[in-house]
């Protein structure tokens, strides 16, 4: 695998670059029709995803400045954007008005939180050239990993994933839907893979897997099991 990636990796970041922004447009497409909170929150998901996979796909044609202020705008949109999951357990549960209040409340507090650590995060420039179809140039964090920074990073990534698969283990018993477990499982997995398997190096790219995945089984679901609004005012 890690061959396959130093050698194909710029490919491979266009071709998820490509399928993310196909299965965003879609999301927002079915937003438009149903008008369901949960649908919104998916597609800015799918949103900063998309933004994250250009850049990292195009770095190597910016000039260095340039390439540093949209590396920094990325890690500001990820800590913004990746907190909706968190909403989204609310509304597949579906949570009761006033948990579902608070809930909007913490997941606020988080996305302040994730803004402020992408922010100040430490960035330095790194290339992968290996082979013809390897070429990315990109910015990457370097802030210690005891940095404040880099915590709320961790609990953000970690954090808004763990209790998607909770709430899809509820929702697969409840529901019979399986779409939000597999979505958060597979995240959390891809996340972990590269430092599992020795490549924590390349975790940039491995972990856009399972951010694609996550983005089809979150399509699913709604497209499955959200026909219309919720009555989300009980």
């Amino acid at each position: 695998m890690r061959e396959i990636l130093l050698n194909y990796g710029y490919l491979v970041l266009w071709v998820v670059c490509v399928l993310e922004l196909l299965l965003t447009m879609l999301l927002f497409s079915d937003y438009s029709k149903k008008k369901d909170p949960i649908i919104l929150c998916m597609a800015l998901i799918g949103v900063g995803m998309c933004f994250d996979a250009v850049i990292l796909a195009a770095g190597r044609f910016m000039m260095l400045p340039i390439l540093r202020v949209l590396s920094q705008g990325r890690f500001i949109l990820h800590g913004i954007l990746i907190p909706l999951n968190l909403m989204i357990c609310a509304y597949s549960a579906p949570f009761y008005k006033r948990a579902r209040v608070l809930m909007w409340v913490l997941t606020t507090l988080v996305m302040i939180a994730g803004a402020g650590a992408g922010a100040f995060r430490e960035l330095d420039v790194q290339y992968i050239h290996q082979g013809a179809f390897n070429q990315i140039v990109r910015y990457a964090s370097v802030s210690p990993k005891t940095a404040w920074m880099e915590r709320i990073n961790t609990v953000i990534s970690f954090g808004t994933t763990i209790p998607v698969i909770l709430t899809g283990i509820w929702v697969t018993i409840k529901q019979k839907a399986p779409e939000i477990l597999l979505a958060g499982v597979l995240m959390f997995l891809f996340s972990a893979l590269g430092p599992a398997t020795g490549n924590a190096d390349l975790i940039f790219i491995i972990s856009m897997f399972g951010e694609l995945l996550m983005l089809f089984f979150f399509m699913l679901y709604e497209k499955h099991h959200v026909s219309k609004m919720y009555d989300y005012y009980h």
